[in-house]
């Protein structure tokens, strides 16, 4: 099920384009052109020379657009539309999204690959979004919305036709692409994927679903259950030198904690909250950021307009404790089927089929949205049902509300069946 559309007004380019971008556009086909124009002072010599040099530049330029073109039509064969009777779930996560960007809906296509990938077509007239079929089996439909909000954002900010030439076919071009795409153009491309990180937030409505299937997306399902959000978002001190900066740059995408921070202070600005009305729960990875990491009046903050001083913080947003993500790892939950193992760090783990929860459970459909959550509660922990609609079992009773847990419990949520071990 994919989030409710609440807009309070309807949403413009200019409230989530990342700042500089068009600038950094601008600069960057200036210094191509002075360079070009350098290279033909220097050395052609006369005006045969510079004609024929103009006339190898044009045909070549036009060749290459005619071999994207190409491969674009050929591309469609392997696809599969997206419609109301087929993948209706998917097709009404694409009109969630484009509902809440106030844009029309974009035609999203499927293509078979064991690659994570959604990538956006349409160098010449109607542009279609394409998600790979891993991505579909791997990613909720709350994270599919974000990822479809992503690409919604680039076709609406006139990324599509230059994003489109460097990654014809959602992949960079070898070597010469490579070198556009990273070092000539990386700079205005980072500042893309700010602007589109921002349009996939605000399509799905929520800064725990996007930054959630951001780290997933990096590490992995299973991986992002052992993540530490705290320690992995303190790597930002080690690039936070010129050296950083600058392999930023030519790096594919931005750093992904960078794209975090960012995403997180907009989140929080003033403008996004006369977007729309966010309950608790759809700012609750609040709880796991570091505040220092989305502070705004610190002094090192950056001048960006996203990064002014916000009328709301991580403190007021947020009433767990601050060591919040910190609890004793001797507490898990250990799966009879497999044997994944869940460190039980917080003082409350949610638990249940949507992607904001803590132990996520997406392949059950016996598993509710916001099943269950275990919290540490007068000095023991607790197993609490959070009305869901096939009910919580603790040692194969179902429970009524809530119940203590003791260690070798036999917890069942739908078809998954944990143990809980306490090993203190």
């Amino acid at each position: 099920m994919v989030s409710e559309i609440s807009p309070l007004r309807q949403i413009k380019l200019r409230d989530y384009r990342y700042p500089g971008e068009v600038l950094s556009l601008v600069l960057t086909f200036l210094i191509l052109m002075a360079l070009y124009a350098l290279v033909i002072f220097l050395f052609l010599r006369n005006a045969a020379q510079i004609g024929q040099t103009l006339l190898i530049t044009l045909l070549g330029i036009a060749a290459y657009i005619i071999t994207v073109l190409v491969q674009q039509k050929s591309a469609f064969g392997t696809l599969v539309r997206v419609s109301p009777r087929q993948f209706s779930e998917i097709y009404d996560a694409g009109i969630a999204a484009a509902t809440r960007l106030s844009m029309s809906a974009v035609p999203i296509h499927v293509k078979r690959s064991s690659e994570q990938n959604i990538y956006t077509l349409g160098l010449l007239g109607q542009p279609l979004i394409v998600i790979t079929s891993s991505m579909i089996d791997q990613m909720s439909l709350e994270s599919l919305q974000f990822f479809i909000g992503r690409e919604l954002g680039h076709i609406r900010a006139g990324h599509t036709w230059l994003r489109t030439l460097l990654r014809p076919l959602g992949t960079g071009v070898p070597v010469i692409g490579k070198l556009l795409d990273s070092v000539i153009f990386g700079d205005w491309m980072n500042r893309t994927e700010y602007t589109a990180d921002r349009a996939g937030f605000l399509a799905c409505d929520s800064l725990t679903t996007a930054i959630s299937t951001m780290l997933k997306f990096s590490v992995g399902t299973s991986l992002f259950q052992k993540l530490d959000i705290r320690e992995f978002l303190e790597q930002i001190n080690d690039i936070r030198n010129v050296r950083g900066r600058v392999t930023e740059i030519v790096a594919e995408q931005p750093y992904l904690i960078q794209r975090i921070r960012r995403l997180a202070r907009f989140a929080l600005s003033e403008k996004v909250s006369a977007l729309a009305a966010r309950d608790r729960k759809d700012t609750g990875i609040l709880e796991q950021l570091p505040h220092a990491f989305i502070d705004t009046t610190n002094a090192g903050a950056s001048k960006h307009k996203e990064e002014q001083p916000v009328t709301e913080t991580a403190s007021n947003l947020s009433a767990a404790p601050p060591h919040d993500n910190a609890f004793d790892p001797h507490l898990t939950l250990v799966a009879v089927n497999g044997g994944m193992k869940y460190e039980l760090r917080k003082l409350r783990t949610r638990i249940g089929r949507g992607i904001d929860n803590d132990i996520v459970l997406n392949n059950d459909e016996r598993v509710s949205r916001n099943h269950a959550e275990i919290i540490w509660q007068d000095n023991k922990m607790v197993l609490v049902d959070c009305e869901s609609r096939n009910g919580v079992w603790l040692n194969q009773q179902k429970i009524q509300q809530s119940a203590a847990l003791n260690s070798n419990d036999h917890i069942r949520f739908g078809r998954h069946e944990f143990i809980f071990v306490a090993k203190i």
